[in-house]
């Protein structure tokens, strides 16, 4: 579909409420990444727009510089067509990233952010080993089954590995994952957003790895977003929505109905 000067980003809307709440998947990802909870969320009172951004599932066909301005700038596109002239907005790793450059260009539109377990706005910040296996796993299945490991706090094991392999290989484009890889890393935005006053909920896994740890996030999102409240979600590392389902989204639900509720 074309949106003015855009292709409008594939989406599937799941829910009948009168405010919307649009969705975006991690790194290795697509909109499934979200089907264990989603039957959880509150559709009563949102709509949610479960979305694949350029490069990823029903929108692998749209090229693009793969980067978090124009993932921006493709969701306020969304939403524009969705006629959503003010939205939610929640974020994956990756996506996490993404979001909060939608907070810092959507401005007012923007009535609050979900991260989850989210890459900072400073940027993706590993050690130089931890690069290096993400570069790796885009290209090598040995390399990726150890990413997601890593990711689970090495406490899942080869099934969930196994799953969340097959759920990467036939969502993406290599192409488009090396350039939001290299994107995410180099075109960090934290001098323009800091200080964001859009109500922030951070959902950090009690077993996730750095940089996604709860006293990292104290020590960024707490303190770069005066409007933001951090919660861990036990029993997870870096995929709380899929290895906790029903937890987070009784977590999201709680934080959307607060912000119902002031509006």
């Amino acid at each position: 579909m074309i949106g003015g000067n855009f292709m409008v980003l594939a989406h599937e809307l799941f829910g009948s409420g009168n405010e919307g709440v649009i969705v975006m998947h991690d790194f290795y990802g697509c909109k499934d990444t979200w089907s264990f909870t989603r039957n959880f969320f509150n559709t009563r009172d949102f709509t949610f727009a479960f979305t694949e951004v350029r490069g990823y599932g029903q929108s692998r066909h749209i090229p693009g510089e793969y980067s978090p301005a124009e993932a921006s700038a493709d969701i306020l596109n969304l939403a524009d067509n969705l006629g959503w002239a003010n939205f939610h907005v929640m974020g994956h790793s990756m996506s996490g990233m993404l979001a909060q450059r939608v907070m810092l260009d959507g401005k007012d539109r923007v009535l609050s952010a979900i991260l989850n377990t989210p890459v900072a706005a400073s940027g993706l910040s590993f050690s130089p080993e931890g690069f290096a296996l993400i570069e790796e796993s885009i290209t090598c299945n040995e390399a990726l089954a150890r990413a997601f490991n890593a990711l689970a706090g090495e406490r899942l094991g080869k099934e969930w590995a196994d799953f969340k392999m097959r759920q990467t290989r036939t969502n993406r484009l290599k192409k488009a994952q090396s350039e939001y890889f290299k994107n995410c890393r180099d075109q960090g935005f934290l001098s323009e957003i800091n200080g964001i006053k859009t109500p922030t909920l951070v959902v950090i896994g009690e077993h996730d790895m750095e940089p996604f740890t709860l006293s990292t996030a104290r020590e960024t999102f707490g303190k770069w977003y005066p409007n933001s409240e951090i919660v861990v979600c036990n029993n997870a590392a870096h995929y709380p929505q899929q290895e906790t389902p029903v937890y987070f989204a009784k977590l999201v639900n709680e934080f959307l109905i607060k912000q119902l509720l002031k509006s």
